[in-house]
């Protein structure tokens, strides 16, 4: 008998307890996407059209309402419907938003970029609601094709955001969390046609510049001019390139190939000019001795530099 009793006043207690913490709420959510667009890397953005979906119990929360895409720039939401089934709620509704992205071009055009959609509670904090995935795989359209663009893989996970502010609440100390959800979806660039027009411009502009040690020291207008003009030429080029691409602060592959040519080419002007040097001695065939070494160690200096730089930005 005192062991029934003792067991009852325990039940009584843990429920006690359980009522006075009051357990948050929580929303299962989820979202399929039905098509990615309008990659813009200079907007730092990138546009997206999905369902996003809620299951909860709690007929007082109003998801549709108060669960927001985070990180995006601006949102639309179309076709909303809330359904009770089986003693809880399903909301869904279509989304076409435009999402900030901070694109990495380290390694353009090599990159590999990750897109997230951010589901964040805005209204209850994470003692009244939390988020949870509904899937535990990310669902998107079969029939997405971003142009120039291979998806790898996508991953679900949760989080909590924290504020260093109680945004007036009282009940806050100073402090409050939020429930989220990241969906990620992880992207690499179909890159290799990409390349060739990005270094076409830059790779002939050295190789022209390479056939000055082909040419005799007492040809002077040939020997120089073929340089300068491939130095003007790959500058040229660069100007092109970086018309295209957003402005950053990262040392890109694109500046280190570039800045790699203009090195080499400047390094054939001055050789060429210790080769006239020799030339005008009278030791001409170690003049012709010193082009031909000059020739091999620009060459394939150049390329072995260009490759390990290729290799770096596919590895990475």
């Amino acid at each position: 008998m005192k062991k029934s009793i003792l067991v009852f006043t325990v039940f009584l207690f843990l429920v006690q307890i359980t009522f006075a913490l009051k357990l948050p709420d929580t929303v299962r959510t989820g979202i399929y996407l039905k098509s990615l667009y309008d990659f813009n890397s200079s907007a730092f953005s990138y546009d997206v059209d999905l369902w996003m979906w809620f299951v909860y119990k709690n007929d007082t929360l109003k998801p549709l309402s108060t669960i927001e895409i985070a990180n995006a720039k601006e949102y639309n939401y179309l076709n909303t419907s809330t359904e009770k089934r089986n003693n809880q709620f399903w909301a869904s509704q279509n989304c076409k938003a435009t999402i900030n992205q901070n694109w990495d071009l380290q390694h353009y055009p090599f990159d590999h970029q990750k897109l997230e959609v951010i589901l964040e509670e805005s209204e209850h904090d994470t003692r009244k609601v939390f988020l949870a995935a509904d899937k535990n795989r990310f669902e998107y359209s079969s029939e997405i094709d971003v142009k120039g663009w291979k998806m790898d893989s996508s991953s679900i996970k949760t989080g909590i955001s924290h504020y260093k502010s109680d945004f007036g609440d009282s009940t806050l100390n100073g402090e409050s969390n939020y429930s989220k959800v990241y969906y990620t979806i992880f992207l690499s660039r179909d890159s290799w046609a990409l390349f060739f027009k990005l270094f076409t411009g830059c790779y002939v502009a050295f190789f022209v510049s390479f056939l000055v040690f082909y040419i005799k020291p007492i040809y002077v207008d040939p020997r120089f001019g073929l340089s300068i003009g491939g130095l003007f030429a790959a500058i040229g080029n660069k100007y092109v390139v970086d018309s295209n691409m957003p402005e950053s602060i990262a040392f890109t592959l694109i500046d280190k190939i570039h800045d790699i040519t203009f090195i080499y080419i400047l390094a054939t002007i001055f050789l060429s000019l210790l080769s006239l040097k020799i030339y005008d001695s009278g030791k001409i065939k170690k003049q012709q001795k010193f082009d031909r070494i000059s020739s091999l160690s620009i060459l394939f200096s150049y390329l072995g530099i260009n490759l390990i730089l290729i290799l770096i930005a596919l590895s990475a």
